[in-house]
């Protein structure tokens, strides 16, 4: 007779989960924190509806999920509004963008939509693409005059949206658009100082998700050449006589980033 395995349930202190939580507070782009953050996103693919069915949601948040285009017409030639909300605050509009079906995104805009209708957690058509990486839908979405700068809590703006879930291709669209950048986007200066202030500066060249690709412009301090750091400074000394030095290209990960925005 085979023995039943023995599982344990591990239970959290309030203390351990005040402290977890300080530290993902802290530590926004954490290993930890990015996990939660994509599952966030996955979840986002069924609209916020788990089994794939939001509550409240209409005939037209369907239409537009499967990308229905009949049906969409005939619920909006029978007067339904092109708005129409579920319980969580999404519009047809914006599961169209998450489903990725772009004539439902266009049919939809030309009937009203809202490009910067949001849900009640603050989710825009926008985000939703750049969490998604629905460039096409981005782009039809930014020339029907999406706010390129609206930030939603725990997420931030459509761009930092982007650059977090490694689509790339909507960062640079986004960027290219006129959307503010977020300090540490493809061009900007940022640097790595976890050695008691002194490290390195540079331009951020590429980003994938969670890891920088730094052209190196500045050295800070280090001059007798400062420890090498797996993360920080994919494991080389920086500094000194065979440490990284000015030209050099370094990768690192987000939360070693110690100064953003950065004047050149």
């Amino acid at each position: 007779m085979k023995k039943k395995p023995k599982f344990t349930l591990l239970v959290l202190s309030p203390a351990v989960l005040a402290v977890l939580g300080i530290f993902l507070f802290q530590n926004p782009d954490s290993e930890l924190q990015v996990a939660a953050f994509a599952q966030d996103s996955r979840s986002k693919t069924t609209g916020e509806r788990g089994t794939g069915v939001n509550s409240g949601e209409s005939a037209m948040h369907q239409a537009a999920r499967a990308g229905d285009l009949a049906l969409l017409r005939s619920q909006l030639h029978s007067g339904t509004d092109a708005n129409v909300r579920d319980d969580a605050g999404r519009t047809p509009l914006m599961d169209a963008v998450a489903a990725g079906q772009i004539e439902a995104v266009r049919l939809l805009l030309s009937c009203g939509a809202d490009v910067n209708a949001h849900t009640h957690a603050g989710r825009t058509p926008l985000i939703e693409a750049a969490a998604q990486g629905r460039l096409e839908a981005a782009r039809l979405l930014v020339k029907a005059g999406a706010d390129l700068n609206y930030a939603q809590r725990g997420w931030g703006t459509a761009l930092k949206t982007a650059e977090r879930t490694g689509h790339n291709d909507i960062a640079t669209m986004l960027l290219t658009a006129g959307a503010r950048s977020t300090g540490s986007s493809v061009g900007d200066t940022v640097c790595v100082r976890p050695w008691g202030g002194d490290g390195y500066c540079g331009t951020v060249k590429a980003i994938n998700k969670t890891s920088y690709s730094i052209h190196v412009t500045r050295i800070v301090g280090c001059s007798g050449g400062c420890a090498a750091k797996a993360e920080c400074s994919a494991g080389r000394p920086v500094g000194g006589a065979e440490g990284i030095t000015i030209g050099d290209e370094v990768n690192t990960v987000s939360w070693c980033l110690t100064h953003t925005g950065v004047k050149p």
